[in-house]
Order: C-alpha cells, then structure tokens, then sequence
C-alpha cells in the first residue's frame, strides 16, 4: 500500500483554488479524496478490470496523472499539482 498526499490546486471551479489530495494506492485498486473544506470534497475509486495489470506496474508519476484524469472524467474535478510531484 502507498499513500500519495499533495497539495494541488482546481482549477475549473472559478477561480482557483487550492485543495489537497489524498490518495490510497492498492495492489489491485486505489481510492482519492480532494479535500477543499468540510463543504466541498469528493471520493472516487478505481478497480481495474479483471484482464487488467492493475495498477502496481505504473511509475508514481504516471500512477498520479492516472488519478487526474478519473477525476476529470467521473468528478468533473481538473486540477494541478503544486510543485514538486
């Protein structure tokens, strides 16, 4: 098990705002939370399918971009990372 916590910043909400995302990356699955305030956050998850690699083989980069475009797709949520990802 890996947890990825960074700071990043919406971006398609207004203005931008900055946010923190936490990440649990599982063997065969991982789960987010993007965290403004107690008002607004949303939770997603990913398990891929079963003829799938999953997710172990993927760089924490590319594991992190992954994460950004499923919360793009099924949130509506575009965001950027602060830097030093």
């Amino acid at each position: 098990m890996q947890v990825y916590d960074r700071q990043i910043a919406v971006t398609n909400q207004g203005d931008i705002s900055p946010a923190q995302l936490k990440v649990i990356r599982l063997p065969g699955s991982w789960y987010a939370v993007i965290w403004e305030n107690a008002e607004r956050y949303a939770s997603f998850s990913q398990n891929p399918p079963s003829d799938s690699e999953g997710f172990e083989h993927m760089s924490d980069s590319d594991f992190l971009g992954r994460v950004q475009l499923v919360a793009s797709f099924t949130q509506g949520i575009d965001f950027e990372f602060e830097e030093g990802v």
